[in-house]
């Protein structure tokens, strides 16, 4: 009678009394190391075609999805994302909105890139806008997004700037992009930096 193997992985072992069969023998040991292994898949509607019935997906399998480069582990449910995938690479600010009056790119230039970390969006931003106006304890707007690459809730956050004192920076719904500075930092602020700037799950 067949036996299974010593590491308690449900691989089905020949044993020397069964008969001989060198198809069940080679299939065993082929299905019980795809069963084991990172199972590759054009897409998930591929996968779903190919895990069914009898070799429907049991918890702690892993498949790679080919169309979005994306590691998936099986939770006994449903299958879950594994990997970093970066949805949109870093792109100037330029090619997603517009700047204000008196505001421009500075260097490094600003960008920002769109990534997915275990099914969560993140919005990453970097490199730096050019002030031309910004008044001290006052809420101005920098930039406008576009449509698309803007938070479902307003979000705020801290950066630097070219004095010695933080910068308040606001991403509200309405995609504008706005700057703030307290009272101490004077009217002679020239530069903000967007370095550091993230947004986890920007669709709540």
């Amino acid at each position: 009678m067949a036996g299974q193997d010593s590491y308690g992985q449900n691989i089905t072992v020949a044993s020397l009394t069964d008969p001989p069969n060198a198809e069940t023998l080679a299939r065993n040991i082929a299905d019980a190391l795809a069963s084991h292994s990172v199972m590759r898949f054009a897409s998930a509607s591929a996968r779903s075609a190919a895990l069914t019935g009898t070799t429907a997906p049991v918890e702690g399998m892993v498949s790679w999805l080919q169309d979005v480069n994306g590691l998936y582990f099986y939770d006994g449910s449903a299958w879950q994302l594994m990997n970093i995938i970066e949805t949109m690479p870093w792109t100037n600010l330029s090619s997603l909105g517009s700047y204000a009056g008196g505001y421009s790119a500075s260097t490094p230039a600003p960008r920002m890139r769109k990534l997915s970390m275990l099914g969560t969006e993140v919005w990453e931003y970097e490199g730096a806008i050019t002030v031309g106006t910004l008044n001290a304890a006052v809420t101005t707007t920098a930039f406008t997004f576009n449509v698309g690459h803007r938070p479902a809730s307003g979000r705020g956050l801290s950066t630097c700037n070219s004095s010695h004192y933080a910068t308040r920076v606001t991403v509200n719904t309405n995609g504008t992009l706005a700057f703030s500075v307290p009272t101490e930092a004077g009217n002679g602020v020239n530069k903000v930096w967007l370095d550091g700037m993230r947004i986890t799950n920007p669709a709540a």
